[in-house]
Order: C-alpha cells, then structure tokens, then sequence
C-alpha cells in the first residue's frame, strides 16, 4: 500500500473546515415553520454576524458570547418579534412569544410563537431581509407535526415571501373504547 502524501491530509482538513463555514454563512438563514394543534412555531436560525447587524446597526458589538449575550437578549427579543410578518388568511397574525438563544455553535436561534392559522393561504415575508440588505437569504420550510411538509422556498432579500396553504386540522381521535366494570360475584 502506497503512503498518502500530506497534502492529501490538507486537502481532507481544508474542505472540512470549509463544510463547518458554509453551515454559518452569515448571509445565509434557515427558517423551519410548524403547525402544531393549537399553534404555529417559528424557529429561525442565522450566524451571530447577521444577527448583530439586526439589533447593532453601529457594529459597537463585535461577536457574541455566552457572557455578553444575555446583556443583548432584549434586543433579539424585540427584533425577533419583527423577523416574519405573517398573514393567514389576509389577516395579520402577530406573535404571541419570542424566544432567543445562542447555540453551542454560537448562532442565534429565535423561536417566534403565534396562533394557529385558520385554514387557507399563510404568507411568510421575510421582513429581516429587507433590513439585512442585498445578497441576504436563506431558507423556509413550512409543514406540520405530522411530518406533511406545506412547501418551501429558497428566499431572498428580492424575494422575501413564501405562502402555503394550511390544511384544516384533522378531527380529534376518538377516545378509546373502556372496558366495562368487573362484575361483582
């Protein structure tokens, strides 16, 4: 068997490190939607820089960290609220809950909460995408916790919407039969 030269090895170790960049692209987002029972759930994760440049137009703020964020988490929490502006419908759906965090990879990942749309069309406008400016997209995959994708689409700061059709909620399951009462003897 023939030794592999070391710039083999190099090669291996450049492509991987370049495969851990591509998944934070800072102009890159990827957003997964969920159509629960009794809501929607809206999870959005994008790279630390792209998230700064959200709430830290100044760019006072150079990266995030476990120590420094939660100084900040206020004002993902606000900016959080504005990412998606969503209609079911033709009628606004405005979020119940924002929730933010900093993943161990050091991402920001945003959990918006809403109501559950009534069945019909659901439009998602990337409103954050507007802010962020050219060259700014990524990804919105919309389904329910049944594993029924609704569609997706690859967004952009040109095209920043997506609309699905929700289906109506399945009936709820019938309770199950009971057995009835031992008899007394």
């Amino acid at each position: 068997m023939k030794p592999v030269p070391c710039f083999a090895f190099a090669l291996a170790a450049a492509l991987a490190l370049a495969s851990a960049a591509r998944a934070h692209d800072p102009f890159e987002s990827w957003t997964e939607a969920i159509v629960q029972s009794d809501r929607l759930e809206v999870f959005v994760t994008m790279a630390q820089a792209t998230a700064l440049k959200l709430v830290d137009a100044e760019a006072r703020v150079t990266a995030l960290s476990p120590e420094n964020f939660p100084a900040l988490r206020d004002r993902f929490v606000r900016e959080g609220a504005a990412l998606f502006i969503l209609t079911a419908s033709r009628k606004p759906l405005p979020p119940r809950e924002v929730t933010v965090e900093l993943t161990e990879e050091l991402d920001v990942a945003f959990k918006l909460v809403y109501a559950r749309p009534a069945p019909g069309r659901l439009h998602f406008h990337a409103a954050f995408l507007k802010k962020l400016g050219e060259g700014y997209g990524g990804i919105v995959d919309v389904g329910d916790n049944a594993g029924h994708q609704f569609g997706w689409e690859q967004i952009s700061w040109e095209n920043p919407n997506l609309e699905v059709v929700v289906p109506s909620p399945p009936p709820p399951a019938a309770p199950p039969p009971t057995a009835p009462p031992p008899k007394k003897t």
